[in-house]
């Protein structure tokens, strides 16, 4: 595919490292050279010094010609205009990255497409979602579900009360068991797990499991005495907070620390619910998380734009005892590091981002991807096609790629888990996890 990615931030950038290793031909758009200078140089793309918006510029980078223009700068109104005007130069189809609320709502979905934007991308909405999510479930690292849960991805950190510790899988988890260990991450390492595999005191695995057996997934992972959340501090009052503190659930009591005080007239303004308190004041200072009993929260979530601040943020809170943290980080070079801390559950916008993009370039029809930061994988569900390579033949016969497994798959509305004897059938939506670098191999088996 002929891809054209308009701003060399760091959706931009993550995303070409992405595609690249799809070996797709890409051209980087930025006016600032520098800030692509390292990536050409190291990667197989081509990069332009020029204005995003310039007819002139399109036209010399082929805009006509590509299958998608992306435009992820940082200003809404370049990503749109650059988007519209590559369509109408023949483009196939644009993607925009956006600011504004009101453009999301899918009543506006048609109007863009009339205009030129055939898709509109909101990192800190897609992050908020996915941390309103989280903290529901303190015992969580990340949550992902199928068809209204009927199947359901859980990444846990299990330590040394969990019962399921130092047994080879293939005794844990027999054709009866109900779920699946789709992957385990141990230090820096992601394991797509065999049968003489053991889980060890730390990993972080992911279960794929249904919605009945939620409950035996937590207590055989030594989780039971991790406390419901009620109570949450958010340090930082961007955007990511004001969506997540309005999808939270109204019997959660929400407390956001903002430094600047206009910004905290904005944030009251803009958060119109009952449960959320504004508090102006540094996340950082010990003595106002105490007064507002800290070690009374169940959960901390530390969102301001700096990683460094964010991690050490959730590491004090977790000195003081809050069972559940959430840290965003703006800084990929971070993971390893703010996981080794036991930091807890690790938010990027860029990699969100990147998934949400890049499953429009898949061959087949993706109905979701979701990015596992930590895990450095993606889990995706695909709506199954007649004829599809999937339905020929039973799962263990297929010799899908090294990097992937499935975990489930849901059929006439109702979650089953899977084994090498499964037969894939036309309408069913089936879940796999894969390391990044093989969704792309996996994707032609359901085209």
């Amino acid at each position: 595919m002929k891809i054209i990615i308009a701003g060399a931030g760091s959706v931009g950038t993550h995303l070409a490292k992405l595609l690249c290793r799809e070996h797709h031909d890409i051209t980087l758009l930025d006016e600032r050279a520098d800030r692509f200078e390292e990536l050409v140089n190291n990667y197989d793309l081509m990069g332009r010094a020029v204005k995003p918006t310039s007819i002139e510029a399109l036209k010399s980078v082929g805009a006509k010609d590509a299958d998608l223009f992306i435009g992820v700068t940082p200003y809404e109104t370049v990503n749109l205009t650059a988007c519209m005007l590559a369509k109408k130069m023949g483009t196939r189809k644009t993607v925009a990255r956006i600011e504004s609320y009101e453009y999301i709502n899918p009543r506006n979905r048609d109007f863009f497409r009339t205009v030129g934007v055939d898709s509109l991308i909101m990192p800190e909405m897609i992050a908020a979602r996915e941390i309103a999510s989280s903290v529901q479930r303190s015992w969580i690292r990340q949550w992902w579900e199928v068809e209204g849960s009927e199947l359901v991805l859980m990444g846990i950190k299990v330590r040394d009360n969990a019962q399921i510790l130092n047994i080879p899988l293939k005794d844990l988890c027999g054709p009866e068991a109900p779920y699946h260990i789709v992957a385990i991450k141990r230090a820096d390492e992601t394991i797509i797990p065999h049968g003489d595999d053991e889980l060890h005191c730390y990993d972080l695995v992911y279960f794929m499991t249904t919605r009945k057996y939620i409950p035996y997934i937590r207590e055989i992972a030594g989780k039971n005495d991790y406390p419901d959340v009620r109570n949450v501090i958010v340090m930082g009052g961007g955007e990511t907070s004001v969506y997540a503190a309005r999808l939270m659930p109204d019997y959660m009591r929400i407390k956001i620390i903002e430094q600047d005080l206009d910004r905290c007239h904005e944030l009251n303004r803009l958060i119109d619910k009952s449960n959320v308190m504004v508090i102006h004041g540094d996340g950082r200072d010990l003595s106002l998380l105490m007064d507002e009993n800290i070690s009374g929260t169940e959960a901390f979530i530390a969102l301001t734009g700096n990683t460094e601040v964010n991690i050490l943020s959730c590491l004090a809170a977790k000195r003081m005892h809050v069972r559940k943290t959430v840290a965003m980080l703006g800084n990929m070079n971070f993971v390893s590091m703010a996981e080794s801390l036991d930091i807890g559950t690790l938010i990027n916008k860029q990699t969100i981002a990147a998934s949400y993009i890049y499953q429009m370039m898949l061959k087949a029809d993706v109905t979701s991807v979701k990015s596992l930061v930590v895990a450095n994988a993606d889990v995706a569900e695909f709506q199954v096609k007649a004829g599809s390579r999937i339905t020929r033949k039973p799962i263990k016969d297929l010799h899908l790629p090294k990097g992937c497994t499935l975990g489930g798959l849901v059929r006439d509305g109702e979650g089953q888990l899977v084994n090498g004897n499964t037969q894939v059938q036309e309408g069913d939506h089936v879940v796999a996890f894969c390391l990044n670098a093989d969704l792309s191999r996996l994707s032609t088996f359901f085209a």
